[in-house]
């Protein structure tokens, strides 16, 4: 398989995230494609372009030519250039080995003969080698929230953003009457031997989810982000797996919320999705 390759930071291929994203490539790509989405995105294509269909005019916005950032293994990529309409997407991801072992794998899966439609490039959504105002759209499913500086990462993706571009968000967010000793308390978490087990790590690890390059925005800090970076938020949207507790948790800023009858996975089985434009 051929890809590109970016300039990455020292201090972004030296860390524990990097460890074990590298870990889970290298044993769930010997076990084929559905193990690669269950061990690494817990979400398949047909679901993503589900969510995707759920946000208003998003089919109409994402044309052309896309970046997908922090792809990891290449589900989002691969659904979204299903679509006509795209053209080429780069699949930036950091961990090289997702990149060499999982994407073929997923991308032949997903596009089949069409494979080619996605880029697979290793680097760093901090450092784009993409010329200014040259990308139609970007998007990001669960990656931004590991940002180790999410000023740098929205300013280098607005730069390579066209004026009528757009850029999908798909994260995590907390309410902001959320304290901040449940923010550290979230960060400081050990993971268990479970975890560590499933994530092909040493049971007697220890590693907190802070070590780990987890980072936990309250929706108003999203928001003040992307207020500081130069985007507009066209739309905001939080999608939620229809369980008790999501049922009863509701979002303190007045976000509509969708309820799905399938898994979202990781974090609470729930997503907010910005729609952000550049403000150029």
């Amino acid at each position: 398989m051929t890809y590109v390759t970016w300039f990455r930071e020292e201090s972004l291929i030296s860390g524990q995230e990097y460890l074990g994203n590298q870990l889970i490539a290298q044993n769930a790509s010997s076990k084929g494609y559905n193990a690669i989405i269950n061990e690494y995105v817990y979400i398949d294509t047909h679901h993503v372009s589900d969510i995707l269909k759920k946000i208003p005019d998003i089919s109409n916005m994402m044309k052309g030519v896309g970046i997908d950032l922090g792809g990891g293994v290449g589900c989002i990529s691969s659904t979204v250039a299903q679509n006509e309409t795209i053209q080429k997407i780069f699949c930036i991801e950091l961990v090289e080995d997702v990149v060499k072992l999982c994407q073929p794998i997923v991308k032949e899966n997903i596009l089949g003969k069409n494979s080619d439609k996605v880029t697979s490039v290793v680097g760093s959504f901090d450092n784009l080698e993409l010329e200014d105002n040259s990308i139609d759209f970007a998007i990001s499913w669960d990656a931004m929230h590991h940002s180790s500086n999410l000023y740098k990462t929205l300013l280098e993706c607005k730069r390579v953003l066209k004026d009528d571009s757009v850029f999908v968000i798909v994260d995590r967010g907390h309410n902001d009457s959320t304290p901040d000793s449940e923010i550290e308390r979230m960060l400081d978490i050990i993971y268990d031997k479970e975890f560590l087990i499933k994530n092909y790590r040493s049971e007697d690890t220890i590693l907190t989810r802070r070590e780990n390059g987890e980072h936990e925005y309250r929706f108003s800090e999203w928001k003040n982000y992307f207020k500081k970076t130069g985007f507009d938020i066209l739309s905001s949207t939080i999608i939620k797996t229809s369980t008790d507790e999501n049922k009863k948790l509701k979002n303190d800023v007045g976000i509509p919320e969708i309820f799905v009858d399938y898994e979202l996975g990781a974090f609470g089985n729930r997503k907010v999705v910005f729609v952000l434009k550049p403000i150029k």
